[in-house]
């Protein structure tokens, strides 16, 4: 048996070449482990030999309020996204899929967007990045320093996508490889090395459910190679203003705004079935307002803790939240990329 395979998350089929959907259905694909969890984390990624850069979540437990706060973001863009994307481009360089030079074009809120351009520079791509045309411009800024092109696209999260797919260049954008999302196992890895007992519920701000799906299969694999006697219920947050997911799992029709937690889009994700069951059968599913969540980033700003207000949406969630039981916040992004938000907070 091979130590993984990539499968379609709707019919099944294997992933033909590096197709980013199959060729039979048109779903995104999921990557499934054949084998046991390993104490040195990179011999859990069996598709890569060795990782582009040796980047890990850092989890540095700092406690508010008797919640665990743990910090993803010490990367190199300050973002978890880091996580992910050298998972990613870790698998690109290895089977040579994109050569140096080459255009390739991703389409992001911003976080994505700049650890994109981050690892495009370190390979030498050259970075086209697509995004909405009032992304937040302190994301704006890092993606430019980091070498790339910017695309501005009047619309949709959905037409921003659309115009990146179909660019003419090489197409990786984050959501659809699920190498990108398989990064994220590495937290599940690192909170059960770092705690004697694993909390009892994990708070995880959710936007297309990448980290969430990432962390899910992280403990999954803990629990099947036997190391926890059970996953973690893990909590999925968006904000009230874009909630797609909330609204396909509790039946709710919530109109999509927009909301100062700017990284969290709201749109329906596309591994929507797969989290969808993961959600109801293993997890739980809050929204919160937009008062909430600046309170909360404000708190914790007072508090010692500098977030973007899309990672203080966990906080907002948790803090009122069974008392009683062990918690745990994941923060996503550093406070600075707050920084031209930070006014339009104050107006709320």
């Amino acid at each position: 048996m091979p130590l993984y395979d990539v499968v379609c998350s709707k019919c099944g089929s294997p992933r033909d070449s590096n197709n980013i959907v199959c060729s039979s259905c048109g779903s995104p694909f999921l990557i499934e482990l054949h084998k046991d969890f390993s104490d040195k984390i990179d011999e859990n990624y069996p598709y890569i030999s060795k990782r582009l850069l040796n980047i890990k979540s850092h989890i540095q437990d700092q406690v508010i309020d008797g919640i665990h706060m743990e910090g993803l973001f010490y990367t190199p863009t300050l973002s978890y996204k880091d996580l992910g994307m050298n998972t990613l481009f870790s698998f690109i360089r290895e089977k040579n899929i994109v050569h140096k030079g080459s255009p390739v074009s991703e389409d992001s809120s911003g976080n994505a967007g700049a650890s994109f351009a981050f690892f495009c520079n370190v390979l030498g791509y050259r970075a086209e990045v697509f995004v909405s045309k009032n992304a937040n411009p302190v994301k704006m800024s890092q993606i430019r320093n980091y070498g790339a092109a910017i695309h501005r696209i009047e619309g949709t999260r959905e037409d921003v996508e659309y115009q990146a797919k179909n660019s003419g260049y090489i197409y990786l954008g984050h959501q659809y490889w699920p190498e990108f999302y398989d990064g994220f196992r590495t937290i599940s890895y690192e909170i059960y090395q770092n705690y004697d007992e694993i909390p009892e519920l994990i708070y995880i701000p959710f936007s297309t459910g990448t980290l969430y799906l990432g962390v899910f299969e992280g403990f999954k694999h803990l629990a099947e190679s036997g190391k926890i006697e059970k996953i973690p219920e893990l909590v999925a947050v968006q904000p009230k203003n874009a909630c797609g997911m909330y609204n396909l799992i509790k039946g709710t029709n919530y109109k999509r705004t927009s909301s100062i937690a700017d990284a969290l889009t709201g749109v329906t994700p596309l591994r929507s079935e797969v989290l969808k069951r993961i959600i109801e059968d293993y997890g739980s599913i809050r929204i919160i307002k937009e008062d909430e969540i600046i309170n909360s980033r404000n708190y914790l700003l007072f508090n010692g803790i500098d977030i973007e207000f899309s990672s203080a949406i966990a906080f907002s969630a948790a803090r009122n939240d069974r008392n009683g039981q062990t918690k745990m916040v994941l923060m996503t992004g550093h406070g600075m990329k707050n920084m031209k938000l930070n006014d339009q907070a104050s107006a709320l």
